[in-house]
This record gives structure tokens, sequence and C-alpha cells, in this order.
């Protein structure tokens, strides 16, 4: 089968390491449908894809709806028949001590960075069933393995996005899924501009690093599985 036969949808695909991805997968001729719950800056990225290539579908929702991204992974599968590839970039963060962190906040990074990645693939699991296969790719962090001071909340989520991966391709592979973890080191994106550290952006990875390496995670073979891959800065955690 060739990509262009192929259905992906994309996670946090506004912007980031989700719109670079997206942009990957079209160019490698993928039907991709992008999901986000910014809706302008979705339709920004979307009409940005467009113009290099076919029309994309726009899902508008929050990972952490449950019945909304039911409704919208339907939506994909009825206009496109089937579904290939999950790509999971939906994520946010927090900078704070522990003792200064909100509860508020806590459970909503949890919420989004791991509860919204249980809820998309559990959604996309039985369409992948139906068609006999499918990739899905989580987007973690060296967060999910790696303790950073001020980071508690997202390396709780991260540390359990990644458990939570792990598990899943323990369940899944025999039945023709393949479930990779992508642990990218210090990503150049928006999520830096409100962290208060004196970090040397130029050095870190680009979003284009990142989707270069799920790409490369989704043009193996059907005989091989990437259960983790991870992708650092060349000069290391920063």
């Amino acid at each position: 089968m060739s990509n262009a036969d192929k259905v992906a949808i994309v996670t946090g695909a506004a912007r980031g390491i989700g719109r670079a991805t997206a942009r990957r997968l079209a160019e490698a001729r993928y039907r991709v449908a992008m999901l986000d719950v910014q809706a302008d800056e979705l339709e920004m990225a979307a009409l940005a894809l467009e113009a290099g290539g076919p029309a994309v579908q726009r899902l508008v929702c929050s990972v952490t709806d449950e019945r909304a991204v039911a409704e919208a992974f339907e939506r994909v599968v009825r206009i496109e028949r089937r579904l290939d590839v999950l790509v999971n970039c939906a994520g946010i963060g927090h900078t704070a001590s522990v003792q200064e962190t909100p509860l508020s906040r806590w459970k909503e990074i949890l919420d989004v960075n791991l509860t919204g990645m249980f809820v998309t693939c559990r959604t996309a699991i039985p369409w992948m069933l139906a068609g006999g296969s499918g990739i899905i790719i989580n987007v973690v962090s060296i967060a999910g393995k790696t303790a950073f001071a001020g980071q508690g909340a997202y390396c709780a989520s991260k540390w359990g996005a990644l458990g939570f991966t792990r598990v899943l391709a323990a369940e899944v592979r025999t039945q023709g899924i393949r479930v990779t973890a992508v642990c990218p080191g210090a990503v150049d994106t928006r999520f830096w501009d409100a962290v208060d550290l004196p970090l040397d952006r130029r050095k870190m990875l680009s979003p284009d690093h990142v989707a270069d390496a799920i790409q490369f995670v989704v043009s193996q073979p059907a005989e091989v599985s990437t259960d983790e891959l991870e992708i650092l800065p060349a000069v290391g955690i920063l």
C-alpha cells in the first residue's frame, strides 16, 4: 500500500512539533487530519499545509474531551474509510516548584499530557484493529526519563506517558499495531516563552528535527517495531 492510501491523525497540530509532523506526513503523501483545541491557529496551520498539497481535515477539540475525540475520529474514518497512523503531540507545561504549583494547574497538565493521550489512543485502537494494522506514536519527552527541578507536574505527566506507552505497546503488538514513544530533548517551541531560564534556544532541536524522527518511525517496514526513540540536541540535555 502506498502512503497516498494511508490516513494519519496528528494531535497538537496547530503549532510546534505537531504542525511540523503534519507537514512532514503530508509531504510523504499521507492523508492528514490535524487536531487541536486552538481553532484559529489550526486553521492557519491547515491553510499553510494545503498551499503545498491536498486538503487536510480540521478537527477542533480538546484531547481530554472523550466524546469530542470519538466524534472527530469517526468523522475521519467515515470520510477516509481507514486510520493508519496516530501521532500524539498535544501537550502543555508549567514551570514552578512543587510547593508553588497550584492543584488546578497540576490537574490540567496531567489531564492534557497523560489522560488526553490515553483518550486518543483508546479511541484509535478499534479503527486500527478493524484495518488489521496501525502505528501509534506518542511524543513524550526526555522529561519522561529525567527529573528537572521546577517541572514537577510536567515530569510526572511525561513519566506517566512513557509508562502508558510501554504498556500499550505490550498489549497491542501481537494485533498488528506498533506503538512508539518518541522522547525528544529540548525543542525550540513556544513552550519556552514563559520559562525564565538561561537557556540558549539556538542549541535546541527544531520541531522539524522531531518530525523527521517521527517520519523515520512511520517509514519502517511492518516487520520492524521501534518501541522507543530518544533524540537530543548535539550538546545533550540542556
